[in-house]
């Protein structure tokens, strides 16, 4: 009969799923008010900051309307100090003055709303990021409800993706991973695992997450596909050839040669790879498996060994 010496192995697999990428932070960009587009204040694919002015409305009647409350203001500040001036000469009743501390409150309440419709008439960029392409011109007329354009940063980007829930364990925030996209077949973009959902899907028995991954030189972008790539960290089994493994009505078991005496040892097989199995069972890395010749043998049978390795001979005596 042939024996083979088990060996010691970490259950370790690489994990390849399907992904899909997103911007760090992605919106649509709608106009706060309705009204006429004065100018568009970007190129599609510009780069802008936070802040920058990527559409006007026109807004004529806004800035009157500001002008007037401006001027109201003024007046009532004027007639407020005017009557606090007079305060304890008695010329002035209290409640006049302090109607007119009250009319110069609303006034500049009613200026500061009247800012803010002119304000309204200006589309700002809420971060730094890419702006995509324009869905207005000049002239059009626009509603709150009007998609003007997009914007991305896409400095880092996330890709989701999904694993199975027997293999929860072993992935940690930060672990690394790498990822393949098809318009770049040659290039490996590496990142981490950032995020991981707090339920399993119930149907499909997987996990959703989440990874980073910085985008240099901006080759990126949202709404790409990928292939991820995991490492996953196993904990050590025993190995040995997937013939040393064997079959019967109690379940799984391997031939193990202990004091030149054949033993049967109960063995769970976990994975295979490479033509050998890791197994869980009473079995310690360097005992000598049978491979092959196993129809002979029996519990307790004395066996000579006159060989030793992965490949060597044993002769078996009743």
């Amino acid at each position: 009969m042939i024996v083979a010496t088990s060996t010691q192995a970490d259950n370790d697999i690489g994990l390849s799923v399907l992904g899909s990428g997103s911007a760090r932070q992605a919106v649509v960009i709608f106009p706060a008010v309705p009204g006429e587009i004065a100018e568009v204040g970007f190129r599609p694919g510009q780069s802008v900051r936070a802040g920058h002015v990527l559409l006007r409305l026109v807004d004529r009647a806004e800035r009157l309307s500001a002008d007037l409350a401006s001027a109201r203001v003024e007046a009532a500040k004027a007639l407020a100090s005017r009557y606090e001036g007079t305060r304890g000469t008695g010329a002035v009743p209290e409640s006049v003055v302090d109607e007119a501390r009250a009319a110069l409150r609303a006034a500049e309440i009613e200026l500061a709303q009247a800012r803010e419709a002119v304000a309204d008439r200006v589309v700002r960029a809420p971060f730094a990021g890419v702006v995509g392409l324009a869905a207005v011109e000049r002239g059009d007329r626009v509603t709150a409800e009007t998609a003007l354009t997009t914007l991305d940063d896409r400095r880092v980007l996330f890709i989701d993706f999904e694993i199975p829930e027997a293999q929860l364990a072993r992935v940690k925030i930060g672990q690394t991973l790498t990822a393949v996209n098809p318009a770049y077949p040659d290039r490996t973009f590496k990142g981490q695992v950032a995020e991981i959902d707090s339920r399993i899907d119930p149907v499909s028995r997987n996990v959703r997450m989440r990874a980073s991954v910085p985008n240099t030189g901006d080759l990126l972008r949202s709404g790409m596909s990928f292939q991820v790539l995991l490492a996953l960290a196993g904990q050590p089994h025993v190995s040995v050839p997937e013939l040393a493994l064997q079959w019967d009505r109690d379940g799984s078991f391997v031939w193990v040669i202990r004091e030149a005496r054949s033993v049967r040892v109960a063995a769970r097989p976990v994975r295979r790879a490479e033509e050998r199995v890791l197994i869980d069972g009473d079995l310690k890395a360097g005992e000598s498996v049978v491979v092959e010749g196993v129809q002979r043998l029996r519990p307790g049978l004395a066996v000579r060994v006159v060989g030793n390795g992965n490949a060597a001979a044993a002769g078996a005596q009743p």
